[in-house]
């Protein structure tokens, strides 16, 4: 039993947001909860949220209480994504403040500004902040106008070296944050479903597999171009939405590259869909980018850990992102960042040679047994201890 006995968890969002971090949650969500801890999920109210949380794998956890804050109105077809101020802002605070009166001492938050009002309003908890980006650096990087790169980047300070602790996904992150933090920063990185661990693999020849969003910045477009070099190769995309911008650019590009029927691209879809692909790919990849910190140092791709997980080998960029986890030529292969031909390069030895192939699939199975969520939540829990302990001896 943790000696955690109760934490919130308060997330602004709408969970129907096709977002990877809503996945990452719900993950947390119940490995928290197996943990034995009784969790407060505040989550903002909005039309059609019993389908997602049935979707989400959270309806009827055992020690998972979601507390839904507002009610927003539906559109026409879709629901209006929650707002991350005003109402939710006020009603978790208010929340927060009784689950303290009851003896709860911990509160977790990912979003910059709601960690701010929080700490501006004060909550009674301990609030514990994880971190997925500096804000204001990837803002300098996108080209943000300097007075409001100049106020988020005082906010993002503030809150760094005011919240009671800070824990991120990526261990380059944890060090860029540290000099702005007052306690030492945890890494605990992204993890896995037992279920991927448990994959049959029935590799294809040739298949090349990718799942996950198909933004510019994700590197889809240059695994297009690396496949378009080995004619051996069939490349099959699970994720983004069809008709969508991604989703047409990445079609003309490969028509241009005169790809036909060797590439295949089908929308996002639920875990079973991606397990079954994986099952089937001969070598997964990360294509990485370089454009900005967030890519290159500051992600924790739950991609990767699927790819290890199911056994598949994987093909990854040479990156710090990359090298905190994977080893070259002992679990995975790493290729040239933003290099068409090195990818294919790495391809096409992977796809020739099913014992190597093999043998970094067995390896990276085996890491990827380190990296579960419950294993992720233990870690957390933790850390979490001493800030529970301080709470109920105030």
């Amino acid at each position: 039993m943790s000696e955690v006995p109760a934490l919130a968890y308060l997330y602004p969002e709408h969970l129907g947001r096709p977002a990877a971090r809503r996945l990452q949650v719900a993950a947390m969500l119940r490995a928290l909860a197996g943990e034995g801890v009784r969790v407060h999920f505040l989550v903002g109210r909005f039309a059609g949220m019993g389908r997602h949380l049935a979707e989400l794998g959270l309806a009827g956890v055992p020690n998972l209480l979601v507390e839904p804050l507002w009610m927003t109105q539906a559109g026409p077809g879709l629901p209006v994504p929650f707002s991350w101020h005003g109402p939710y802002h006020l009603a978790a605070r208010r929340r927060l403040r009784r689950l303290a009166h009851s003896g709860m001492g911990v509160a977790l938050v990912r979003h910059l500004k709601l960690a701010d009002f929080l700490l501006r309003r004060g909550c009674g908890l301990a609030l514990v902040y994880e971190a997925h980006e500096l804000f204001h650096v990837t803002a300098r990087e996108e080209g943000m106008e300097p007075r409001r790169l100049a106020r988020l980047e005082a906010l993002e300070r503030r809150v760094l070296a005011e919240v009671d602790l800070v824990f991120t996904t990526s261990r380059p992150l944890a060090r860029a944050l540290e000099p702005l933090c007052r306690r030492p920063v945890a890494a605990l990185p992204n993890g896995v479903a037992r279920e991927f661990l448990e994959i049959a693999r029935r590799p294809q020849a040739g298949l090349v597999a990718y799942a996950g969003g198909l933004m510019a910045w994700k590197g889809v477009d240059l695994l297009l171009r690396a496949v378009a070099l080995l004619p051996q190769a069939r490349l099959e995309i699970l994720g983004g939405e069809a008709g969508s911008d991604d989703w047409r650019r990445l079609e003309r590009l490969a028509g241009e590259l005169g790809l036909g029927e060797r590439f295949t691209m089908r929308p996002r879809a639920g875990q079973e869909a991606v397990r079954e692909l994986l099952a089937r790919a001969a070598v997964a990849v990360w294509p990485g980018s370089t454009g900005h910190r967030l890519g290159a140092e500051f992600t924790s791709p739950l991609k990767l850990f699927e790819y290890l997980a199911a056994g598949c080998a994987v093909a990854a960029p040479d990156l710090p992102a990359a090298r905190e986890l994977l080893a070259d030529g002992d679990n995975s292969l790493l290729f040239t960042p933003e290099d068409p031909q090195d990818l294919a390069r790495v391809l096409e030895r992977l796809l020739a040679d099913r014992e190597l192939a093999g043998r970094l699939g067995e390896a990276g199975r085996r890491l990827a047994r380190e990296y579960t969520w419950q294993a992720r939540a233990r870690r957390l829990l933790e850390l979490l201890e001493p800030l529970a302990a301080a709470q109920r001896e105030a």
